[in-house]
């Protein structure tokens, strides 16, 4: 009979919680921040105007869209235009990040769709190609990566007798 007792008792051990229900949740794992997926294209008509920066003879507008489809974000750092005849680059002209902070930009949303009108100015009048590349830092984990925008995207180039430059007109970079 004690054999009997002593083996009810530790059955019953088990059950014997200490007072308290303690509930443990897991930890919430959040879904990882995916990195920086940026399309670039042109977004309509070039528009070449006499500059007015003295240094400069012409003033380009380049509407350029720019896409990021993989929900991450990233810090646009540069915009670059190279100048090419007969394969070899004849001038160079780069916007840097400062230059694209100060026109209010700078950051790539993710899933963004975003027409940006970049301004040029150059002197090159003889030339069989142009390049416009964008440099970007992913947010996610600063990968640095560039874009080339192709020049075939814009649809047409146009004329303005109007002189252009950054100082009297807010919207391009």
């Amino acid at each position: 009979m004690r054999k009997l007792a002593a083996f009810a008792l530790l059955l019953a051990l088990p059950a014997c919680g200490g007072g308290g229900n303690t509930v443990t949740t897991p930890p919430v794992t959040l879904p990882p921040t995916p990195a920086a997926t940026v399309t670039a294209t042109g977004a309509g008509v070039l528009v070449l105007h006499p500059s007015l920066n003295p240094t400069y003879g012409i003033a380009m507008e380049t509407p350029i869209r720019i896409r990021e489809t993989a929900g991450g974000s990233a810090d646009w750092g540069f915009a670059r235009m190279s100048i090419f005849r007969h394969g070899a680059e004849v001038e160079r002209l780069e916007l840097n990040a400062n230059d694209i902070r100060t026109a209010g930009f700078g950051r790539i949303a993710a899933n963004s769709n975003t027409v940006y009108t970049v301004l040029f100015r150059f002197n090159s009048d003889n030339f069989d190609r142009i390049d416009l590349t964008l440099g970007f830092s992913d947010v996610k984990d600063a990968r640095q990566f560039t874009v080339a925008v192709p020049f075939e995207s814009f649809t047409d180039v146009t004329l303005s007798l109007t002189p252009l430059s950054v100082q009297h007109s807010p919207d391009p970079l």
